[in-house]
């Protein structure tokens, strides 16, 4: 890389591996073009040109005249502390960045160009082969029993999931994605956060998964003990996609992705002369093991379901368990309108009693909510239902679930007077961007037609009064002491 101040020069090593081929002046001009022409879609203000570089008279110039001897891909020149693992560590990333990062990225994979489904075993050997062959490298230098624990969980995974991988690709999931999707790949830009550096060398290594790009960003936050930031950015990238099936895979890829880190360092580990960065790579290995070990064995997951009336802050309070807990949550409110077929901030002109709010639309969201909540939950995804779950029945199917799964299980009841919650409606309708369309005629209407809690419902339940400030830590910690229900209601 040559920097100069407003432009940077990333020139191609002449090499040749396993999984790429700069070898030939050709070769490294075709894979200039093939990066320009990907990253452009993701950082157009980053990826400006290929120039040549030349010889005259043994002076080398960028452009200008003389034999052609390299060709460099010409970028605008960012500082170093722009990018995402440098922002980290600086404690400049915010939650807000997550969620926008999530909703560009999600833009981007809806874009995406899909791979032609090249059939059932040509699918899953897509996936299988990359895999397992990470792990050769790595026992060659660690022979300790987790290392065999992710192979074993790997290779069974690989056999139980293979129904949904094969269904992934045959259904247009596969696309030509980043492939290399992590902080040290995203950089802060004054136009917002943008991702570049993608995989131009291999077609098939691109060519994936789109929940595969999301799992490796989720795994360098979770490595980076962020967890918090890796939930919040997986969240609304499941809002804006609906792509909670893909939950299913979630687990596999976040593996795999710390596999191909403990490969790295593998790799890096028998290259080094000096014994203190070997030992550093090593360690680093270890931790990449270690970070997929804590994946593959979770606790029992945790059912949360909100309860409440319009404007009771439960969205608002659900925003801020989701990240700690943490959960995958889904919202009433954004499914509703993605069962309409419109954007989350439209409007669907409903009224109480009509239209989205009819009894048959109500149950169907209500359905929608409890099958996409049992498939994470079986997953092993702790899982929050944002909705009013003002109904007897809703509630019932809802614990019912958690005793079904053998899932911990608590409502979280949002409470606060009627004069407030009015206020909050009328303050958010004014708004416009927000996914809920309840206003004070609902409100009225979920006075008249709820069902109040029993008194076998109000022990799993926790009231939370969003009048005053809320105690989230607290909350949170009366959740994870949840005992999971068993089936037979003991």
């Amino acid at each position: 890389m040559l920097l100069t101040g407003p432009f940077a020069y990333k020139i191609k090593k002449a090499l040749r591996l396993d999984f790429l081929d700069f070898s030939t002046l050709e070769l490294r001009r075709h894979y200039c073009r093939e990066e320009l022409r990907l990253n452009r879609s993701l950082a157009p203000e980053l990826y400006l040109d290929v120039v040549p570089i030349r010889s005259l008279d043994d002076r080398v110039s960028i452009g200008g005249e003389g034999r052609i001897i390299e060709y460099a891909v010409k970028m605008t020149q960012f500082p170093q502390d722009a990018q995402l693992d440098r922002q980290l560590d600086a404690g400049l990333l915010r939650i807000s960045d997550m969620s926008n990062l999530a909703e560009t990225i999600a833009g981007y994979h809806r874009r995406a160009s899909r791979l032609e489904f090249p059939g059932n075993e040509e699918a899953m050997q897509r996936v299988r082969g990359p895999m397992l062959e990470n792990f050769p490298l790595v026992r060659q230098l660690e022979h300790m029993d987790v290392l065999q624990r992710i192979h074993d969980w790997t290779e069974r995974s690989l056999c139980e999931l293979e129904p949904v991988l094969i269904e992934r690709c045959r259904n247009g999931f596969v696309r030509e994605c980043h492939g290399d999707l992590h902080l040290g790949n995203l950089v802060r830009m004054p136009g917002g956060i943008v991702a570049f550096d993608c995989v131009e060398f291999s077609t098939e290594l691109r060519t994936i998964d789109v929940i595969s790009d999301v799992a490796f960003l989720v795994m360098d936050l979770v490595a980076r003990a962020r967890q918090d930031l890796a939930y919040v950015f997986l969240n609304r990238y499941l809002e804006c996609t609906g792509d909670y099936p893909g939950m299913d895979l979630l687990g596999l890829y976040f593996v795999y992705h710390c596999m191909i880190r403990a490969k790295v360092a593998a790799i890096r580990s028998a290259e080094r002369d000096d014994e203190s960065e070997r030992r550093h790579d090593l360690d680093a290995l270890r931790h990449d093991l270690a970070v997929a070990i804590r994946w593959i064995d979770p606790p029992a997951p945790r059912l949360v379901a909100m309860h409440g009336y319009s404007g009771s802050g439960k969205t608002w309070l659900s925003e801020r368990l989701m990240p700690v807990l943490p959960a995958i949550r889904i919202r009433s409110d954004i499914e509703r309108k993605r069962m309409l077929g419109i954007d989350e901030t439209a409007s669907s002109a409903a009224r109480p009693g009509f239209g989205t709010y009819t009894e048959r639309a109500r149950s169907e969201v209500y359905e929608t909510l409890l099958h996409r909540a049992e498939r994470l939950l079986r997953a092993g995804y702790n899982v929050i239902l944002d909705a009013s779950f003002l109904r007897a029945a809703d509630r019932q199917a809802v614990e019912a679930l958690a005793r079904e799964i053998g899932a911990a299980f608590a409502f979280v009841d949002s409470d606060a007077e009627h004069d407030e919650l009015a206020r909050r409606l009328q303050r958010r309708s004014a708004s416009g961007v927000d996914a809920s369309e309840a206003d004070t005629q609902v409100l009225e209407y979920q006075y008249q037609n709820a069902d109040p809690l029993s008194t076998t419902e109000r022990r799993h339940t926790l009231t939370v009064s969003t009048a005053t400030d809320v105690d989230v830590d607290n909350l949170v910690k009366k959740i994870l002491h949840l005992v999971p229900l068993s089936p037979c209601g003991k």
